[in-house]
């Protein structure tokens, strides 16, 4: 970075440690994070705004008689006031489910920065972001375009009582577009954006634009929207979301607090068997990548869902005393870096297939029914009907529901093809309720 701090925060945390154990702490973990950005910003197809900006902070955990302590804040000067106000939080705090933060471990190696992406010069961000408004003002002058791309380099710090200091650093760059087109009373709006440690060949405005393109051509077109029990067809992107609430069945917290739905059921088929999904944070340069969690456990690759069947919740260091269990590296119990494993057909072969269906592109509302136990519903942003494999056009004024733990445990087809992260396929279920207005 231009300004590190990393050898000026080692410091400074050490001596916190110190100060914590003279105010009678019987554990503590301090954390800095120091973050350098440039971006860019269109707006109506025009550059709006571009600069640059530096953030700095700091937090602090102190266990006091077995109760928590937290402050956080980003003046330097403050770092030993916010110590002693841990301390006195402390008294009043979350009771804590672990007595001390664990000694250093084996770490794996796993890449997270890049000189090439520090390459990234505004000029081409903003030549980038014109590229995509050009694309998409050639295919309709008459949009409303947004474009944003960004560059970030960061360094992080973490000390704790148990022994670790470990500082890391990371480049991402983030490059995307979105549009709303206009006819009478008619809006439809769509959007795509890619986003990477390293910059390689996932940044391409091109496929961007042409991205959006194709769901605007989609859409040109109104029909009518299939009912009842229907054939869902899901993209990388919305498979992403529908997935949320499986990871917090697989919440350790919600495991040991007897709110999730899985209590109970390891090593049980929960899914179909074409399902595989794991964690796997030590993917070079995949933006959730990393070696090490927030409390200085050392992260690991972990299939939570092995051909449907469930083999591990996932915890942070307090919840795995809560559920007297390991943990597993996993800041808020939340996977780092979640993926579904690739099937051995290609979208397209899927969707020719499908002789009457739903095609969702994005979803609306996701998550007002009670999405803990499964339950999902929600209004169909942008979706297409789905007839003898092809897509006639977009549906209006309709709304998916059902439970993911019920479609998810039939007949599910995996596509070969990914995102661009190889993070999420193509995917196709059954039985979704769907209604139209």
């Amino acid at each position: 970075m231009r300004n590190s701090m990393i050898e000026v925060m080692t410091d400074l945390l050490q001596k916190g440690l110190e100060t914590a154990k003279r105010l009678g702490v019987s554990a503590a973990k301090l954390g800095f994070y120091h973050c350098e950005w440039t971006d860019c910003k269109f707006e109506a197809g025009r550059l709006k705004d571009m600069g640059g900006r530096e953030t700095l902070s700091y937090n602090v955990e102190v266990l006091v008689d077995g109760r928590k302590g937290n402050t956080s804040g980003n003046r330097l000067e403050d770092f030993d006031t916010m110590i002693e106000r841990a301390v006195t939080l402390a008294k009043v705090g979350s009771v804590a489910h672990f007595d001390a933060y664990p000694a250093p471990g084996e770490l794996a190696i796993v890449k997270t920065h890049s000189e090439k992406t520090l390459s990234l010069s505004r000029e081409k961000m903003i030549a980038g972001c014109q590229e995509m408004t050009d694309a998409l003002r050639a295919y309709n002058p008459a949009l409303f375009i947004e474009c944003s791309a960004s560059r970030m380099e960061s360094e992080s710090l973490l000390v704790t009582s148990g022994g670790v200091c470990h500082a890391a650093m990371r480049t991402h760059w983030s490059l995307g577009a979105s549009v709303q087109r206009t006819a009478g009373t008619d809006m439809l709006f769509a959007g795509y954006g890619r986003g990477w440690c390293d910059l390689n060949e996932f940044y391409d405005p091109g496929v961007i634009a042409q991205k959006i393109i194709t769901d605007l051509r989609r859409g040109e077109r109104i029909v009518e929207s299939p009912q009842g029990r229907v054939r869902v067809y899901f993209p990388p992107e919305t498979l992403a979301r529908m997935l949320q609430p499986l990871f917090m069945g697989t919440n350790g917290r919600n495991v040991a607090k007897g709110e999730s739905p899985l209590l109970g059921r390891l090593n049980e088929q929960i899914l179909a068997p074409s399902l595989t999904i794991i964690d796997d944070p030590h993917r070079d340069f995949a933006s959730g990548a990393c070696a090490i969690d927030d409390n200085g456990i050392p992260t690991r690759r972990q299939a939570i869902f092995e051909h449907g069947v469930l083999k591990r919740f996932l915890y942070d260091l307090d919840s795995a005393g809560l559920a007297t269990a390991e943990p597993t590296g996993n800041n808020g119990c939340s996977p780092h870096s979640p993926m579904v494993l690739a099937g051995g057909r290609l979208s397209g072969e899927l969707l020719a297939e499908i002789r009457d269906g739903l095609f969702v592109r994005d979803l609306m509302g996701f998550g007002q029914s009670n999405i803990i136990n499964g339950d999902f519903s929600g209004n169909v942003a942008l979706g297409y009907r789905i007839k003898k494999g092809e897509i006639l056009g977009r549906v209006k004024n309709t709304m998916v529901a059902g439970n993911l733990y019920e479609i998810l445990k039939q007949n599910v087809l995996v596509s070969s093809d990914t995102d661009h992260e190889g993070r999420y396929p193509h995917c196709v279920v059954e039985g979704v309720s769907v209604t139209a207005g």
